[in-house]
C-alpha cells in the first residue's frame, strides 16, 4: 500500500499512500450540514448530506451506499447525530425535535419543544443522554443541556452556563461554535472562535446538581481547531495555523507542541484527526510538488514520525477534511476517500 520515498520533505520518512475512492457525493449547501457532514460524538462514523433533507450515516468499514439514512424536516437549521446513529436532534425555526428511531427500532416519539433561544451549535455527548446547545446570551457565549429523552431542561441547568470567552459584540454573533466530546464522560469541550481574534475552549460537565465548568484554554493569538481527545481521555489535541498542541485533561496544561515547518501550511479548517495511535494533520506542500500530505505525529510527544503523501493535487483539491473513521472529504466537489489501515494503525 505504501512505499518508501527517497525525498523527505520535512526531514522525516515519506511514503506514498493509495486512497480508496468511495464516491463523489452530491454535497449540498444545506444550512445544517456545514461543509456537507455532521459528526457524531463517537469516532467510527460520519453523517453526510445527500440532499437538503437527507442525512446518510456511513460507518468506518461500510461500503457505498450506506444502509442508514435520516429524513430531516424541511426547515432544519442545525442537526446533531446521536451516538446510536439511529436518530438525530433537529433545530428549526423556533423548535427542537427528534427524528429517526430509538434503540429498540421503534420511531422516536419525543414531543417537539419550542425553542426561541439564539443557538449556534447543537450536539450530543458520548453518553447520548444529554443534548447540548451553544449560543450567545446577553453578550456572553453560554451552553445549555437538555435531556435527550424528553428535550426538557436538565435540572440545575435551566439558566445556562457562561463560557470563558470575552464579551461579544453584535459582530461576534456569527462566531464559530464547535464541540469536542469526551470519549467516556458526560463532558463537552465547547469551543468558540472569533475569526483571527482567537479561540476559547471551555470544558463543561453535566453533574448531579447541574452543569460544572472545568478548565479552559484561550488562544488569543490565533484560532485553532479542537481535533479531539486522546482515546483514553487523558488529554486533547488542538490544531492551529502554524502548530499542533497537546494539553492534559482535566487540567488543560500544555504538555507537547509541534511547530509546522515553513515549507508547508495547514489545510483550510486546520484539519486534524486523533486516532488510537497517532495524530494526523493535513498539510499542503506549497513549495515543492503541490501535493497534499498527512503528517503523522506521535500521540504523546507530537514528534513527527512520517509524511504520508496523498495522490491529490493541491490545484484540483483545494481543501480537505479528515473525518472520523478515516475518511477524507473534499468539500468543494464532494469527493470522498477512505484511508488505508496502514495509515490509521501506524505508530
Amino acid at each position: 500500500m505504501g512505499r518508501p520515498r527517497p525525498g523527505t520533505p520535512w526531514g522525516i520518512p515519506s511514503r506514498r499512500v493509495a486512497l480508496t475512492r468511495i464516491t463523489t457525493l452530491p454535497v449540498t449547501d444545506a444550512e445544517w450540514a456545514g461543509d456537507g457532514f455532521v459528526l457524531p460524538p463517537t469516532g467510527e462514523a460520519v453523517g453526510l448530506a445527500l440532499g437538503v433533507r437527507r442525512l446518510a450515516v456511513l460507518g468506518a468499514r461500510e461500503s457505498w451506499p450506506p444502509g442508514r439514512a435520516l429524513e430531516l424536516p424541511r426547515a432544519a437549521g442545525l442537526v446533531a447525530l446521536h451516538p446510536s446513529l439511529g436518530c438525530a436532534a433537529v433545530l428549526g425555526p423556533g423548535r427542537i425535535e427528534m427524528v429517526g428511531r430509538a434503540l429498540d427500532g421503534s420511531p422516536v416519539e419525543t414531543p417537539a419543544r419550542a425553542w426561541p433561544r439564539h443557538t449556534q451549535a447543537l450536539g450530543f455527548d458520548v453518553t447520548g443522554k444529554s443534548l447540548w446547545t451553544s449560543g450567545v446570551q446577553d453578550g456572553r457565549a453560554s451552553v445549555r443541556v437538555l435531556d435527550a429523552r424528553t428535550l426538557s431542561d436538565v435540572a440545575g441547568a435551566e439558566a445556562g452556563l457562561e463560557l470563558d470567552t470575552p464579551v461579544l459584540g453584535e459582530d461576534d454573533l456569527d462566531g464559530l461554535h464547535e464541540w469536542m466530546p469526551h470519549p467516556s464522560l458526560p463532558v463537552m469541550g465547547a469551543a468558540v472562535s472569533l475569526g483571527q481574534e482567537g479561540t476559547w475552549l471551555t470544558f463543561v460537565e453535566r453533574g448531579v446538581a447541574g452543569l460544572v465548568r472545568g478548565a479552559a484554554v484561550a488562544s488569543v493569538e490565533a484560532p485553532f481547531y479542537p481535533a479531539g481527545f486522546l482515546p483514553d481521555g487523558s488529554g486533547f489535541i488542538g490544531v492551529g495555523g502554524t502548530w499542533v498542541r497537546r494539553w492534559t485533561y482535566p487540567e488543560a496544561t500544555l504538555a507537547a507542541e509541534f511547530l509546522l515547518p515553513e515549507q508547508g501550511t495547514l489545510a483550510t479548517g486546520y484539519s486534524g484527526l486523533v486516532t488510537e495511535r497517532a495524530v494526523l494533520v493535513a498539510v499542503e506542500d506549497l513549495l515543492e510538488a503541490g501535493e497534499w500530505y498527512l503528517l503523522q505525529l506521535d500521540l504523546d510527544s507530537l514528534r513527527p514520525v512520517c509524511a504520508w503523501e496523498l495522490p491529490l493535487s493541491t490545484e484540483a483539491v483545494t481543501s480537505v477534511h479528515l473525518l472520523p473513521g478515516g475518511f477524507i472529504l473534499s468539500p468543494e466537489d464532494g469527493q470522498l476517500w477512505r484511508l488505508p489501515d496502514e495509515v490509521l494503525a501506524a505508530r
